[in-house]
């Protein structure tokens, strides 16, 4: 089961890397204000949330 976690952490952390650098991407071509960025940075927000849920939870 810890190695399973441990995979899941890595496999967000990389998703969260990836998200991170297409917002950065959005942002320089459409604006740090614009509706896609702004989605982006949402998912990268659940990304987050799911993160903390897997390092958080004790088993």
């Amino acid at each position: 089961m810890k190695e399973c976690k441990i995979r899941l952490r890595h496999a967000l952390l990389t998703e969260i890397e990836r998200a991170k650098e297409n917002m950065v991407q959005v942002a320089e071509e459409e604006g740090i204000t614009s509706k896609s960025t702004l989605q982006v940075s949402q998912s990268i927000n659940q990304l987050l949330n799911e993160l903390h849920k897997v390092t958080s939870t004790k088993q």
